[in-house]
């Protein structure tokens, strides 16, 4: 009997933590399943997992004198990769950036368990358009070092002493308390934002820090932290063309951002509603007008007349040339 009709999908991941926990209660099920599933799964699939009278579930739990629920399996599910899936991964190991998430041991496991296939797609099949030369270095050691440190700082909301270089050169030791990591397409770095004891906000380039040492419990740790203090007080109304597939290369360079789309029928253009951080709004001005007549700023008002005025200057100097 076939149970599961797509590899590793949404009821594949729900069967397969339900059998890896060694004991559950019938509300921990449901609770997956909800957290888990699709709107409607726990019309069917709870009552599949939990065990009928009838024996109309699938036999995977069984149920002690106490009511518990232990999987009748010995071994957890096992994960096989599909050729496709080894393809793609093969493709992401020859990404420098992997560097920054696994060690060499992790790095060393992956690369013998796709030696057997060839990648989805190579490196220099992708071309980046507008993106400086002088991206970090992914995969020196210290900045992995550093990287994961603050990483591991950020996810236990924990304070870090970081000491780095300045754009003017100067050395400079801080105790902050890291909140966002962010990575840059166009420069090709990753930056850090972080809060400082007296509730100011700074922005590390990763590539100018030398040593990252992990604070203690107290103090700057302990702060609150508005995260969204460099939001923009209102979002971009950007109306974006269809034309030369504008939209799709549009939705795909600001993939990381909030925004929200509409797309109304019968027409030729996208309407998008994006968010971002004030300190951003230069170079995102940049990236907007590269996209030319294929798409226009239409809110707010200030934001257009900037992205006018820089028009008007880039038209003035192409001019004074000729």
């Amino acid at each position: 009997m076939r149970i599961f009709s797509e590899l590793y999908g949404a009821y594949f991941r729900i069967v397969s933590q339900v059998l890896t926990a060694h004991a559950l209660t019938d509300k921990e099920v449901r609770d997956i399943v909800a957290k888990e599933g699709f709107r409607d799964s726990g019309l069917f699939l709870t009552g599949r997992l939990l065990p009928q009278n009838d024996r109309s579930d699938w036999g995977l739990l069984s149920r002690d004198k106490a009511g518990v629920l232990h999987p009748v399996t010995v071994s957890e599910p096992p994960h096989v990769l599909t050729a496709l899936q080894k393809r793609w991964l093969r493709s992401k190991l020859a990404d420098p950036r992997i560097y920054l998430f696994l060690d060499d041991r992790e790095l060393a496991a992956l690369c013998e368990r796709t030696a057997d296939v060839e990648p989805l797609y190579q490196p220099d099949a992708v071309r980046y358009v507008d993106r400086y030369s002088d991206g970090d270095p992914f995969t020196d050691p210290e900045y992995r070092k550093n990287f994961r440190a603050i990483l591991a700082a950020l996810k236990a909301k924990r304070a870090v002493e970081v000491e780095f270089v300045s754009r003017q050169g100067r050395r400079i030791i801080t105790k902050c308390l890291p909140y966002k990591l962010e990575y840059s397409q166009r420069d090709d770095k990753f930056r850090v934002f972080c809060q400082s004891s007296g509730g100011r906000t700074a922005v590390i380039n990763l590539a100018r820090v030398e040593r990252v040492r992990e604070q203690g419990i107290g103090g700057i740790d302990t702060l609150p932290r508005d995260t969204d203090a460099g939001r923009c007080d209102e979002p971009l109304v950007i109306k974006v063309s269809t034309e030369r597939r504008a939209d799709e290369r549009f939705l795909m360079e600001f993939a990381a951002y909030e925004k929200r789309t509409e797309r109304e029928e019968c027409s030729d253009t996208v309407t998008v509603r994006l968010w971002y951080d004030k300190k951003d709004e230069t170079d995102l001005l940049i990236r907007l007008l590269s996209y030319g007549p294929v798409l226009e700023i239409a809110d707010p008002p200030d934001i257009r007349a900037k992205a006018a005025d820089r028009v008007r200057r880039q038209y003035r100097m192409l001019h004074q040339k000729q």
